[in-house]
């Protein structure tokens, strides 16, 4: 039974690319010569008011998933519902309640103004005139664009671009956004405003959010759900907080008084198997497992009365989620 604030719901979702057929190759895009697994087995809920974000290398699935929720490729295997609706069997509905969001200007008409653009994409989504003269100034001033509603695409910068992409995305309605790559293009400045902005939307709105990016100081701004996906499958599915609970190492600065205390240190971390590296007057180590700080300082012997203080340094998100990914996740 479906909670009424689980927007998005997948279930083992697949999807298979299989071999082109040789006489098909001359005429496709594709060369497959082997069976792709995209997708393997996806499963995910997304609350009302919550933000997913996914995160993964190229070729790890993320386009597939988005796809298959809007309607523009079919899962091999498992379900997936928005709103209570199957993406395979209501596709045109879900269209009405979802904002999607893909990763690349060339979806926008670039000698169109941002009105046009708009005016278009709500003619082809069924919207009437009526609706439509009253979404499109509310969208446009939403994504702070109204200044720009007669201005043709191609004379907007690539944030005001982006904003326009989410404008499009928001013109249904929508209880659920869907957004490849939104700051792709973008500068960092204009970036964390589109970030700010589609937070304020998840949090005012109640939407259901999934956003994937490739940068991680995003991820760590949105301050969500993460979902990491590599070769299809999930290596990690949850908040970040808990992703740091379950797989960090923190590195460890222990400050001495001297240069001559350091490599003292550094010695005695060595003789507990712990690789470690010197500064001018302190030793950086990251020990293995849930090592003790204290038991650690304690085997340093007499070297231990050169230490004078203590610093726990968290490790950067791009360091965490590459020791998922080389640990295996969750299949490890």
């Amino acid at each position: 039974m479906r909670d009424d604030d689980d927007v998005i719901v997948l279930s083992g979702l697949t999807k298979l690319y299989e071999p082109t057929p040789k006489w098909m190759r001359v005429f496709s895009r594709s060369h497959l010569r082997t069976t792709v697994r995209a997708l393997d087995g996806v499963d995910l809920v997304v609350r009302a008011g919550e933000i997913c974000a996914v995160v993964g290398p190229n070729g790890a699935g993320k386009t597939t998933m988005f796809r298959i929720m809007v309607g523009l490729t079919s899962a091999t295997t498992g379900t997936g519902s928005i709103l209570g609706l199957d993406v395979e069997k209501d596709s045109e509905q879900i269209r009405q309640v979802v904002g999607w969001m893909p990763s690349e200007d060339r979806s926008l008409l670039m000698r169109a103004t941002s009105f046009e653009n708009l005016q278009l994409h709500g003619r082809l989504q069924g919207m009437n005139r009526k609706e439509l003269a009253a979404r499109i100034p509310h969208v446009l001033d939403i994504v702070n664009l109204e200044p720009q509603t007669h201005t043709v695409v191609a004379g907007l910068s690539a944030g005001m671009r982006a904003r326009l992409r989410l404008a499009r995305a928001l013109l249904p309605g929508p209880r659920a956004l869907i957004l490849d790559e939104p700051t792709g293009p973008v500068d960092p400045i204009a970036a964390y405003g589109l970030l700010t902005l589609i937070m304020d939307l998840a949090k005012q709105e109640r939407l259901a959010v999934m956003i994937s990016s490739h940068r991680l100081e995003e991820i760590e701004a949105l301050q969500s759900h993460a979902l990491l996906l590599d070769g299809g499958k999930v290596r990690y599915s949850g908040d970040l907080q808990s992703l740091r609970h379950e797989w960090e190492r923190p590195q460890l600065e222990l400050e001495t008084t001297d240069h001559q205390s350091a490599l003292a240190v550094l010695a005695g971390l060595q003789a507990q198997g712990i690789e470690a590296e010197i500064g001018e007057a302190s030793v950086r180590c990251r020990p293995a497992g849930q090592a003790e700080v204290g038991a650690i300082v304690m085997r340093l012997g007499p070297a231990a009365a050169n230490v004078t203080h203590i610093r726990e340094i968290p490790m950067p998100l791009r360091d965490l989620i590459a020791q998922v990914y080389a640990r295996g996740g969750n299949d490890a």
